[in-house]
């Protein structure tokens, strides 16, 4: 790894620390009145849920970083991080809205599809790079087979359930102005991210044990 790598990779790790710890400290700020109300029980999955949306998305965006990320930067992509840390605040603004909550999830999830598309440019141009070191070619090609597994099925089915939800909801606001349905959804969300969160930290133990040998 050369000077210019190091430097490329300690600022996309850095920017995407930054602009997650943002996120998080709003996501605070807009819980706490929330866990202060007398119908907190129907909030609190949303809030768990956009705790565990942020820790995925943060491990994801590492584990890119530290797999592939190298000289040169590109802006595309760093940018694409702001516009979604952007979309991560204005959804904990509106735990309180189950459609609005929704639907910037849903803008959210689009935004990190965009994402993994420029990451899928990115892993296939540095993919001859990689091929030249030790044990480099096994683990480039493991690196985009899951990468695709991401694109094709888990980030598209979280699209379509943000979407989903915010139709379910805007369609039939009486519904949920039950509060056992209002927290069923975030629920369900909560769930289905944790699930998303430990599938994370399965891939990101394997990818962290095949990188030493890289460099033997």
């Amino acid at each position: 790894m050369t000077k210019l790598d190091e430097i490329a990779l300690t600022i996309e790790l850095v920017l995407i620390s930054i602009i997650e710890g943002v996120a998080l400290t709003r996501l605070g700020e807009d819980a706490v009145p929330v866990f202060q109300s007398t119908e907190a029980l129907q909030y609190v999955p949303y809030v768990l849920a956009g705790l565990t949306i942020l820790l995925v998305f943060w491990a994801q965006a590492i584990l890119h970083t530290v797999s592939v990320i190298r000289w040169p930067l590109y802006m595309e992509h760093m940018l694409l991080y702001f516009i979604a840390a952007f979309l991560q605040v204005i959804a904990y603004s509106n735990i309180g809205n189950g459609t609005a909550w929704f639907f910037w999830w849903s803008l959210f999830s689009l935004c990190a599809l965009v994402i993994y598309l420029v990451d899928l440019r990115i892993i296939k141009e540095v993919v001859p790079r990689f091929s030249q070191l030790q044990s480099g070619e096994p683990y480039i090609a493991e690196v985009l087979r899951r990468h695709l597994f991401e694109l094709r099925f888990l980030v598209p089915s979280a699209l379509i359930f943000n979407i989903g939800a915010c139709a379910l909801m805007f369609f039939n606001p009486d519904l949920f102005t039950n509060p056992l349905a209002y927290a069923t959804l975030g629920g369900l969300q909560f769930l289905i991210s944790l699930g998303a969160l430990a599938d994370c930290a399965r891939n990101f133990k394997e990818r962290s044990a095949m990188l030493p040998a890289l460099f033997r």
